[in-house]
């Protein structure tokens, strides 16, 4: 009787101290898959995030709709998350076709909600495609997925008469200036800023002849100085550009205002009208010297004599030869003294030839053939 009350004792003590390993089975499996499960919830999530980090995303932003041949046109990209886009990223571009790249290096803008990498492309012919495009983080080498490249198709112009060739959402004449170049002919040169346009492709129809001085080609801003040589019974140079902005023709005016100064081609010196012109100054000259010669004569007045020395004066500094130079072998000889200007000739051998002045680094000469250029100070000879 004793050892069954013991025994009782034993299971009801048994029961009290461990209800859950007897009574609940299920509740402790349940909680024991449930921490299981949340372990395997926060691993999953951990490593999703490893997964996606350093991973960028790439798509096209606002691409031009009808773009002209010709034009210069802004595609736009936008990389995703910020964090990471915001630093140095490298693009490949392959496949595109109807277009080429104007500006290697895109223009940046950080946003809330992106970067956004603007790219300059010069548009080539009616028929486009963007490239396919695939961006690389350099710091830690992630690449994105390859963005393919868009059609488009591009508009034609049909210009009129007097087209220069190039289209710009702004093109401004700065500064211009005309010289005699021959008895047919004059010079023009003339600088011009310009934005977005392809300052290269400028060229004015119908001149003898042309070309650039300088040249700087930018999206924001180009620059140019430029020459143009027409006939001398033309009162304007005049032409046009295509206005992107405001969709149309804008004629641009260049007046002929001849000038002589030490800014010119030098052609002027050997103008026939030139040459007409002070050949009557030096006539006039030795007509005055001997009428004050008459006059000394006539009235013994020493006074005439001296006045005669003036007009003595310019006739022998007119008929006085100029200073020569020596100028080296292949030495170029430049149309206007600008440097990396138009070269026109060059020097066959080491030649001494008449020198008439300076204009910065360069000094004016007279050639063998009649002409007259500009050679550099560096071209001429040390000995």
């Amino acid at each position: 009787m004793k050892a069954l009350a013991l025994l009782f004792c034993l299971i009801g003590q048994l029961l009290i101290a461990e209800p859950s390993v007897l009574t609940d089975p299920q509740s402790t499996a349940d909680n024991s898959a449930q921490t299981d499960q949340d372990g395997g919830t926060d691993i999953n999530t951990l490593f999703s995030g490893v997964n996606t980090q350093g991973k960028l995303k790439l798509e096209f932003n606002n691409l031009p709709s009808h773009p002209y041949v010709g034009e210069i046109i802004a595609v736009n990209v936008k990389l995703t998350p910020v964090d990471l886009a915001s630093g140095n990223v490298e693009y490949t571009l392959n496949n595109e076709s109807g277009v080429r790249i104007f500006s290697d290096t895109p223009r940046r803008s950080i946003k809330e909600d992106g970067v956004f990498d603007t790219f300059y492309f010069l548009v080539q012919s009616q028929n486009i495609r963007l490239p396919d495009i695939t961006a690389t983080l350099t710091s830690t080498g992630a690449v994105s997925e390859t963005l393919t490249g868009s059609a488009l198709s591009a508009k034609t112009l049909s210009p009129p008469n007097g087209f220069a060739n190039v289209l710009a959402d702004k093109f401004e004449v700065i500064n211009y200036k005309t010289t005699p170049y021959n008895n047919e002919s004059n010079v023009v040169i003339f600088s011009v800023k310009a934005s977005r346009c392809n300052i290269s492709d400028f060229s004015i129809p119908n001149a003898i002849k042309q070309g650039f001085e300088s040249k700087l080609s930018n999206v924001g801003e180009s620059q140019m100085t430029y020459y143009a040589i027409i006939p001398n019974s033309e009162q304007n140079l005049v032409f046009s550009y295509f206005n992107l902005q405001k969709q149309r023709y804008e004629q641009v005016t260049i007046p002929i205002q001849v000038d002589d100064d030490t800014v010119s081609t030098g052609q002027s010196d050997l103008s026939p009208t030139d040459a007409r012109h002070t050949e009557l100054k030096i006539g006039g000259a030795v007509v005055a010297i001997l009428m004050l010669f008459g006059m000394f004569y006539w009235r013994r007045n020493k006074w005439y004599l001296y006045f005669s020395a003036l007009p003595m004066f310019y006739v022998v500094y007119v008929l006085l030869p100029n200073q020569s130079v020596c100028v080296k072998k292949d030495a170029p000889i430049y149309l206007l003294p600008i440097k990396n200007g138009t070269i026109f000739e060059m020097t066959l051998q080491e030649e001494h030839l008449e020198a008439e002045k300076e204009v910065g680094e360069f000094i004016k000469i007279h050639l063998r053939d009649d002409k007259v250029g500009w050679v550099n100070k560096r071209d001429i000879c040390t000995n």
